[in-house]
């Protein structure tokens, strides 16, 4: 049997940049990675120990406040690598403890075997919500849509994978959950990938939106009865555990917007401590002259909040007034790194979507003449937002330490670059849903 290479390249294409995908990230599996926390917290779990550490962060707090250590010791090598230890384990599980034991199988397993199996499921789910992206914006068959899509994304992509984090499960889940008509289906899945992180739960608004009553009731219910499944196994530690969390990580810690506002962390919150409250990262503020002005706790929450309600208010509007489904989707997964309290460079895989989303509109199908760069100069003159939009993306993924170099990359994340890209990209999907209204 001869395959037509000339109709079938698309996929062909699709399939071999997804096989070097797997290829790069599978032989990356025996190292350190946020998988190893995961891991770490599904052995702890096993023999009912503690899955949080966060007060590491307070003490070292202390320890400054008190004069304990002096900002200028920081410089001390002697120092700056007991505090690198201590603070690069601060906070280094924060989930909720269901995630740990649902893992619990995992830990049965050689680290580098289990390991393997979580990146291959997380590569299934990242295939998975391409396709499922595609069938949303009515592009499931276009393999170079995909394909092009998947590479403006890669920066993200590519840093997940290195990281062997849960970022494509909770992807698949949230847009299965969209793409599903059944109401309890939809509530489990949004369920379980907000049970294993918070951030998913603002994806409610969107079955608001929809009227979809039914939906938010199971996800709730769903929601309740996977924070009690370890209790079967576990009653006492369970409870215990599920508290920790919330006291720690729920109310205490993600109140205070230093909670892990280190350089690589791209959020709102995490972009105002870096900026105005000392301690925040006290590995790197100094080096870049931050912070710029001190501020005290509250006064940074001030600015979070109105800074908060000036990016979504605008949405909201649009929301109630009348918007597609596209740019209700984009809006949500933009405010799920925007406002989650960490947003590392992995987080940034949620732009898959609104990625997506623009560059459907730029996108043409089935030319019967190829590929003519009049036509899609004209398209792009067209559509400006979208144009302006699919640029951004392109500077985002030129700007690694590849081809700018460490240093210059270093910095760049430390003010926070990728904040700012994604709020004019975010500023974009108002226009291109206006243009295709």
């Amino acid at each position: 049997m001869r395959i037509d290479v000339k109709k079938r390249w698309p996929i062909l294409l699709f399939i071999l940049f997804l096989s070097l995908l797997y290829s790069n990230g599978i032989s990356r599996i025996g190292q350190s990675s946020d998988f190893s926390d995961y891991y770490q917290a599904s052995l702890n779990f096993r023999d009912q120990k503690d899955l949080y550490s966060l007060d590491v962060l307070s003490e070292v707090i202390q320890d400054f406040e008190s004069g304990k250590i002096k900002m200028e010791q920081i410089f001390e090598p002697s120092v700056f690598l007991s505090l690198k230890a201590r603070i690069e384990n601060v906070g280094s599980y924060i989930y909720p403890p269901t995630f740990a034991f649902l893992l619990i199988p995992f830990s049965y397993l050689e680290f580098e075997t289990a390991s393997a199996i979580f990146f291959t499921l997380n590569f299934i789910c990242l295939v998975c919500s391409l396709f499922l992206i595609g069938r949303l914006l009515g592009k499931e068959r276009s393999f170079l849509f995909l394909s092009t899509t998947l590479l403006l994304s890669l920066r993200f992509v590519e840093n997940h994978q290195n990281n062997n984090q849960v970022g494509f499960l909770l992807l698949f889940l949230i847009l299965l959950s969209v793409a599903s008509d059944k109401d309890w289906l939809s509530g489990l899945l949004l369920s379980l990938a907000i049970i294993i992180k918070i951030t998913p739960a603002a994806f409610l608004f969107y079955f608001l939106y929809k009227k979809r009553y039914a939906v938010i009731a199971y996800t709730l219910a769903f929601a309740l009865i996977w924070l009690a499944l370890p209790a079967l196994a576990f009653p006492e530690f369970t409870w215990k555990m599920n508290q920790t969390w919330y006291d720690l990580v729920l109310d205490k810690y993600m109140k205070s917007p230093a909670l892990r506002a280190w350089k690589n962390n791209q959020s709102l919150s995490s972009t105002l401590s870096k900026y105005f409250l000392s301690y925040s990262d006290l590995l790197n503020q100094g080096r870049f002259g931050m912070p710029f002005v001190s501020l005290a706790v509250s006064q940074v929450k001030g600015i979070i909040l109105i800074l908060t309600l000036g990016i979504s208010l605008p949405y909201l509007y649009r929301v109630y007034k009348g918007a597609s489904e596209g740019f209700v989707l984009s809006g949500l997964f933009f405010f799920s790194v925007i406002f989650s309290g960490i947003s590392w460079i992995h987080a940034f895989v949620f732009l898959l979507f609104p990625i997506g989303y623009a560059l459907s509109q730029l996108w043409m199908d089935d030319q019967e003449d190829g590929f003519v760069w009049e036509k899609w100069k004209k398209r792009i003159l067209t559509f400006k937002a979208a144009s302006l939009f699919i640029g951004i993306a392109i500077f985002v993924l030129l700007m690694n330490r590849g081809t700018i170099g460490n240093i210059a990359e270093e910095a760049l994340l430390m003010f926070s670059f990728l904040l700012y890209t994604s709020l004019i990209q975010y500023a974009c999907i108002f226009y291109i849903d206006k243009a295709r209204s």
